[in-house]
């Protein structure tokens, strides 16, 4: 018998006397617990499903699950190289630039580190979701119960949410064509005698939405909340708004604008926290889901493998400019295009969240800024330079860890969801649903109250409100890797000329454009080792993606 794929087939479930690796939660509940005899325990005993859900969480960060690579620690590194593919966000074209090959689209292969990362990811987190969710009876009564299970279906709409969109274009157009692997905790079976061919589009998105559904009507008038389960930074669960504001999103990336627009504004109105002031986001931030903006956040503890004794392996090592890490140690800065950054107009308060031309930010204080011309060293170089040389329009608006300046404890949190992007989709939710003075007034009233009290705009059209919404997601949400969702989900092109990217990287990408390179391929172990894939079929369904042609890089003069 051909080997099980441990990335996608891990998760299925053995029949009769047998026993299989998803039968057992060894790492979660201990020992060797079978899910007929935890279903039981769980329902005697909901409060032993803690480990279990709590851990589940925990599984967005872990480290060195596929190699020793730097970039190997979880959902925060695909957050950086999602958004490295883009136009808004790059490195220098470095050694120390580990998301080189997402810049670049060097890697962009079914043995590489796009396609393996995300797949494996997303799909070790569904086994854990898989394996939670028989063990809960989907009739429960117990309110406890009920909060478990809508954590599981709420994390695992969110991995298949991710994953559709990088497998596959958007939804709008591409409903039918083949999307990703569908395995749930209802065809385990199925799965393993068979293999799982690619589902369409359109059946990704049914169980995201049937996931959300659930998950929604459990958490709806459910006494239980995160904070009673785990008192530690609660906002790593998924509360009722931020099951609103995943849903919201995903109807938003079908183009479902009046549903989109309804979830966001339920994911406002069931949400105890508010946006960052003007004041709040004037200085490097963004560190802490205690903050009243964030509604969901991956937590870190100076304790966590990916944080204790200086590790460098962790999303603001890579990322912070005022944290030790790859920035400070080899000058792989992360900056925004210079056309985002001169897009911001200078009564914007998140101008100041990137050095200007002078490397140079109003946002910083002294201290700050004299670290930042501590790296001032020489005339920058977009494309040649591999020291530690600052570059222009490099971001300062993440701090480090607690505020102090060359931080070697990089244990601060990363954001998943802010309020903010609820005001953002329900402006353009209620612009592309037939009410584009509505929506335009509900932009406004977010920059002007929030960002910038100048703020004007000429869009007046549904598709001008939305551009200009667009614009205003790169800043807002910039580095919280979700800027390549919108560009494929807006079916935009990816254009980096006139973007301060390294001359090497600088791309001009169609949207659509077979082996474009905007679409993952499936890894190469899985297609050898999933039974639909190597029956012989030859099908769209039973194939991957298109053979990635490298980019050509374009001349800027």
């Amino acid at each position: 018998m051909k080997k099980i794929n441990k990335y996608l087939l891990i998760g299925v479930a053995a029949t009769t006397l047998t026993t299989s690796c998803a039968d057992l939660d060894t790492e979660y509940l201990g020992g060797y617990v079978s899910t007929v005899q935890k279903e039981g325990t769980l329902e005697y005993n909901p409060s032993m499903g803690t480990a279990s859900v709590t851990g589940m969480f925990t599984d967005f960060a872990g480290i060195f699950k596929i190699s020793d690579a730097h970039l190997d620690f979880g959902y925060p590194s695909v957050m950086i190289g999602l958004d490295s593919q883009g136009m808004d966000y790059t490195s220098k074209n470095s050694g120390y630039n580990w998301y080189a090959s997402y810049n670049g689209y060097t890697d962009r292969k079914t043995t590489g580190w796009p396609d393996n990362m995300m797949w494996m990811y997303n799909y070790a987190q569904i086994k854990i979701c898989n394996t939670i969710l028989p063990t809960i009876p989907a009739d429960t009564e117990d309110n406890t119960l009920k909060f478990y299970r809508a954590q599981a279906l709420a994390v695992r709409a969110f991995d298949y949410w991710t994953l559709i969109q990088v497998y596959q274009y958007n939804y709008d157009g591409y409903a039918d064509e083949p999307g990703v692997c569908l395995l749930t905790d209802e065809n385990e079976v199925e799965v393993a005698e068979n293999g799982a061919p690619r589902a369409t589009v359109a059946e990704i998105y049914d169980q995201i939405l049937k996931d959300l559904n659930e998950a929604i009507s459990l958490l709806e008038g459910n006494p239980v909340d995160a904070a009673q389960i785990i008192s530690d930074k609660p906002k790593r669960m998924v509360s009722l708004a931020v099951a609103y504001g995943l849903r919201a999103r995903v109807y938003l990336t079908m183009h479902k604008y009046a549903d989109a627009a309804n979830d966001a504004q339920a994911a406002i109105s069931n949400f105890s926290g508010r946006p960052y002031s003007i004041e709040e986001v004037s200085k490097p931030g963004f560190t802490s889901m205690a903050d009243a903006s964030w509604m969901w956040g991956i937590a870190n503890a100076e304790t966590d493998d990916w944080v204790a004794g200086g590790s460098i392996v962790n999303f603001p090592a890579m990322t912070c400019t005022f944290s030790h890490g790859y920035c400070d140690q080899g000058g792989a800065w992360r900056w925004c295009s210079k056309k985002l950054y001169d897009m911001i107009p200078a009564t914007d308060v998140r101008k100041g969240w990137f050095l200007d031309e002078n490397r140079q930010s109003v946002n910083l204080n002294s201290a700050q800024q004299a670290y930042i011309d501590s790296f001032n060293k020489a005339v920058p170089n977009y494309s040649e330079d591999a020291t530690a040389n600052i570059m222009p329009y490099t971001n300062v608006k993440f701090d480090s860890y607690q505020g102090v300046l060359r931080q070697s404890i990089n244990a601060s949190d990363v954001p998943m969801m802010r309020v903010e992007e609820m005001y953002l989709i329900l402006a353009e939710g209620q612009a592309m649903s037939g009410n584009p003075t509505g929506g335009l007034q509900t932009l406004t009233d977010f920059v002007t109250t929030y960002r910038n009290p100048e703020y004007s705009t000429t869009a007046t059209s549904a598709e001008a409100i939305q551009n200009e919404i667009w614009n205003q997601r790169r800043v807002e949400l910039w580095g919280e890797g979700l800027s390549y969702f919108d560009i494929m989900r807006l079916h935009k092109d990816i254009d980096r000329v006139g973007c301060a990217f390294p001359a090497a990287w600088v791309y001009q990408i169609k949207y659509g454009e077979e082996g474009n390179g905007m679409l993952y391929m499936i890894p190469d172990e899985e297609i050898s080792s999933n039974k639909a894939f190597t029956s012989g079929a030859t099908d769209k369904f039973h194939e991957n993606n298109p053979v990635i042609i490298q980019p050509t890089p374009v001349s800027e003069n």
